[in-house]
């Protein structure tokens, strides 16, 4: 590997930090499916594959190879219990891992209207572990209390529910539920970002002991072996579901490997 390769393998875009995060927390032989307009996860799920866990199944809507007849039996697997993770995001997420994909403001005159639930309903009971994430960090998108819920983490005695949350990942750190009520502490922040940062933009409380939480955990930043997993073997599989994505964040890269072939 040449010094200006390993140079630009030292630097990293948020998106390409989020992807290595994720990757690591999925399992090799689990079941691992991807909603749409998901790149991040997508690109997480092949890189897990590509490294550590090249026996797990990966099922991204949208890929070419798709098995199933529509989405339909895609649920079915989901509500057959035999689906090992999932990603869910939401324009919010609140100290429960609750989620917010129909509206913000009052449902019957919201500010926005979002574009709804999209299965995640199904999803958060049936699957063994969700991940949830936001590609930005701040008050609005962690209030205390969400304008509508959409699907929650967790349910009464009684109803059927999978082992649920695992955590919820940005780009300032993640948080995981902690405690026997489930209520999402800041659990490690990305290098660079201190605790006070993360609790400053989150509108609920992170229990965090003071402003500069030592026992808080840095994430361990992207390798060279992970970001050159991503950029060149993992962003031409992505590339056939997410052209457009692949483009603005692995376009260089892309042209490089031509280049040099």
């Amino acid at each position: 590997m040449s010094r200006m390769e390993q140079i630009r393998l030292s630097s990293y875009s948020m998106e390409e930090a989020m992807i290595c995060y994720l990757a690591r927390e999925l399992r090799n032989h689990e079941v691992i499916g991807v909603g749409n307009n998901s790149p991040i996860p997508a690109a997480a799920a092949l890189l897990a594959k590509a490294r550590h866990a090249k026996q797990a199944s990966v099922y991204i809507l949208g890929q070419c190879d798709w098995p199933f007849q529509g989405t339909k039996e895609f649920f079915d697997l989901m509500q057959r219990g035999e689906m090992d993770v999932f990603f869910l995001s939401g324009a919010q997420i609140d100290s429960y891992g609750r989620i917010n994909l129909h509206t913000i403001g009052d449902y019957g005159k919201p500010k926005v209207r979002l574009p709804g639930g999209a299965g995640s309903g199904v999803v958060y009971f049936t699957c063994k572990r969700i991940f949830l994430f936001k590609t930005d960090h701040g008050l609005k998108g962690f209030p205390e209390t969400l304008d509508f819920v959409t699907s929650i983490p967790s349910s009464g005695k009684g109803i059927y529910h999978q082992n649920g949350l695992v955590g919820v990942y940005t780009p300032l750190g993640v948080m995981k539920p902690i405690g026997p009520d489930g209520r999402l502490k800041l659990a490690a922040t990305v290098p660079g970002v201190k605790p006070a940062e993360v609790q400053g933009k989150t509108g609920f409380d992170l229990g965090l002991s003071n402003e500069d939480d030592t026992s808080i955990p840095n994430l361990e930043p992207p390798s060279t072996i992970e970001l050159a997993t991503l950029r060149y073997e993992v962003s031409h599989e992505l590339r056939r579901i997410y052209p457009l994505f692949v483009k603005q964040h692995f376009g260089a890269y892309l042209k490089s490997a031509v280049v040099q072939s």
